[in-house]
């Protein structure tokens, strides 16, 4: 998928845009440039910055993909990146802590400007704790800089080490990515005791990123895409849908859309943006909903693992009664357009992936009404 969702995104585009925080200052915590990826995905700077051109955003975090063979040249190359950017793009640097040099990298990078580090226990194969993790965001803390963690797929639970790693050093910024899939459920009921905790919003499953803003204060979640990984067009539409969906207003989302990251890189105490809302404000469970939430992640699930997703599109239709709902009736009409996307093009495996991905953020979020 191109990086800013390519031709359906754009045929998306008044639908995922929208206007209520058009004036918000949208600011991308998690976005990567490389070429080495052992997974295949590439970006460059020029591309990272497109994708926000065309998502109405303006600034991002970035950080190096993988780099198999060390994060050295690839740190230079985001620093460099950083500086030629006008004040669009903002570094944090990535680091293996099993590589012995980490710290020294780290601390290299920090003083040539980045504004923190990132750190990937799945594909840099390392667990928490780890006593090189915990000097990194020491040395993090000393500059009030970030450490963003992935907390996404393919890790054994990491939260109670990162909560410990936020208590021990409370000018760092711990910010765990993906909606923090692999932990939320364990720190949500601690997590507004750890006011340097975060979450970032690059993730595509509409339930997690609900339980996300259900369960977490809204001041400390951050937008973010992922890309090259995820649109920011579509990013930027879940997060908004999702902060809707359990009662936030423009002012709040504002800030989670940028507002508070901007602080924190600034080195500035986030904002209090009140507690986390609960589950309340979602209502009452639709079993229609759930079952095309249900269909449309299997269908979402199979299109990025090279399955067949046909089926779970078409039981996904089966599962809207004829009734009338003008929510339900846009979710029908994105999943014909993702069964035409697919007939149109069967050499593209991800043909009509953002018009699935649409469709399951809003069958998943009916308490935030028709979009627009």
């Amino acid at each position: 998928m191109p990086i800013d969702g390519g031709a359906e995104a754009q045929a998306l585009h008044s639908l995922l845009a929208g206007d209520a925080l058009a004036g918000a200052p949208w600011f991308d915590a998690h976005t990567h440039i490389g070429a080495h990826d052992p997974d295949g995905r590439k970006a460059t700077p020029a591309e990272i910055l497109e994708g926000l051109d065309r998502a109405g955003h303006r600034r991002a975090l970035v950080f190096p993909m993988h780099e198999p063979d060390g994060y050295g040249p690839a740190n230079d190359a985001v620093l460099a990146a950083c500086a030629a950017s006008g004040g669009r793009l903002d570094a944090l640097a990535r680091v293996d802590p099993n590589h012995h040099d980490a710290v020294d990298e780290a601390r290299r990078c920090l003083e040539a400007g980045a504004r923190g580090i990132k750190l990937h226990p799945r594909s840099d194969a390392f667990a928490l704790p780890h006593p090189t993790v915990d000097a990194i965001v020491a040395l993090a803390a000393e500059r009030r800089g970030i450490v963003l963690f992935h907390a996404g797929r393919g890790i054994p639970r990491l939260g109670a080490a990162a909560a410990d790693l936020a208590r021990a050093n409370p000018d760092a910024r711990i910010v765990l990515a993906h909606a923090g899939i692999s932990d939320v459920a364990d720190l949500a009921p601690i997590v507004a005791e750890l006011p340097n905790l975060f979450f970032d919003t690059a993730w595509w499953q509409v339930s997690d990123v609900l339980a996300a803003f259900a369960s977490v204060p809204p001041g400390q979640i951050l937008y973010a895409s992922d890309m090259p990984y995820g649109p920011g067009l579509f990013a930027g539409f879940a997060m908004e849908r999702a902060g809707r969906a359990v009662g936030l207003g423009d002012d709040v989302l504002a800030e989670i859309a940028g507002g508070q990251l901007t602080r924190l890189v600034a080195g500035e105490d986030p904002l209090d943006l009140g507690p986390a809302p609960g589950e309340t404000p979602l209502g009452a469970r639709s079993p229609t909903h759930e079952r095309l939430v249900a269909h449309l992640t299997a269908a979402v699930s199979g299109t990025w693992s090279d399955g067949d997703p046909e089926q779970s599109l078409a039981l996904a239709r089966l599962a809207i009664a004829d009734g009338g709902d003008p929510l339900l009736a846009l979710v029908d009409t994105l999943i014909a357009r993702a069964q035409e996307a697919r007939s149109a093009d069967r050499a593209d495996q991800r043909a009509g992936l953002i018009y699935a991905l649409t469709g399951q953020f809003l069958a998943g979020t009916p308490s935030a009404g028709l979009p627009g």
